[in-house]
């Protein structure tokens, strides 16, 4: 069965923006951090409809073998689009705002894990894969950054009933940056990513699915919840990469 044979990344990769698109659709509107588009806009809500299709039809997509490669490219263009047309331009406007950097850390994880993703539908093995890691890494750097800048802010975020929490933020900050780092100068990378995505899933269900249980009726925790689970995607994505890269070359070599 085709589900039983694509990689983790993949799986919550499609199924994340599946249902980040399908509340998108239903509220009429962007995912606000992730796709900090103005209010004054003309056509908003129906620029905002067309992107919850371009996250839901795609991310369903991803999930059928005829259509996943394809599906999987359209999503990760659109992403990437977020990175480009959205964030940058915001970050560069006030250099000087972390909160900026953070935005177009969090899209470029999803960005370059959904480029990663394609290259294994497509079996590529080119110099893409090797950019697409480096951006992964430095994108790791302003998500850490953000939990020194906005310390008290991360920590509010983590559920009460967790012990040392201001310890455990710093320290969460301090791994996203060392992940990055290792990745983007290649030590150990493979393990970095992985402990990266390792990290990565239990902030996700600790902080996030907490989010929704206390809360389930929360759009922004469910869409939170599903933007977490897509960088989570991403940082596995990121780790089978290398996985992936080296049967590749042994297949080549026979």
């Amino acid at each position: 069965m085709y589900l039983r044979r694509i990689g983790v990344g993949h799986l919550f990769f499609a199924l994340s923006f599946a249902v980040i698109g399908a509340f998108s659709f239903v509220a009429r509107d962007f995912l606000l951090f992730q796709q900090p588009v103005p209010q004054h806009i003309p056509w908003r809500e129906t620029l905002a409809c067309i992107s919850a299709v371009l996250m839901l039809v795609p991310g369903i997509g991803m999930l059928f073998p005829a259509i996943a490669t394809r599906s999987t490219l359209i999503l990760t263009a659109f992403v990437a689009l977020w990175v480009v047309a959205l964030q940058i331009p915001r970050a560069l406007a006030h250099p000087l705002v972390e909160l900026n950097w953070l935005g177009v850390g969090e899209d470029t994880t999803m960005a370059a894990g959904g480029w990663l993703i394609y290259c294994g539908l497509a079996a590529r093995n080119d110099g893409s894969i090797r950019i697409a890691r480096i951006l992964f890494g430095l994108a790791l750097v302003p998500i850490g950054l953000s939990h020194f800048f906005y310390l008290q802010s991360a920590v509010a975020l983590v559920p009460t009933w967790m012990p040392l929490r201001t310890p455990l933020t710093l320290l969460t900050g301090a791994g996203h940056i060392a992940a990055g780092l290792a990745i983007l100068v290649g030590v150990v990378p493979r393990l970095a990513a992985t402990l990266e995505a390792v990290m990565q899933s239990l902030i996700t269900v600790i902080c996030w699915a907490s989010a929704v249980i206390a809360a389930p009726t929360s759009r922004t925790a469910w869409v939170t919840l599903c933007i977490s689970t897509a960088i989570t995607a991403a940082a596995w994505a990121v780790a089978e990469s290398y996985g992936r890269l080296g049967e590749i070359k042994r297949t080549a070599q026979r």
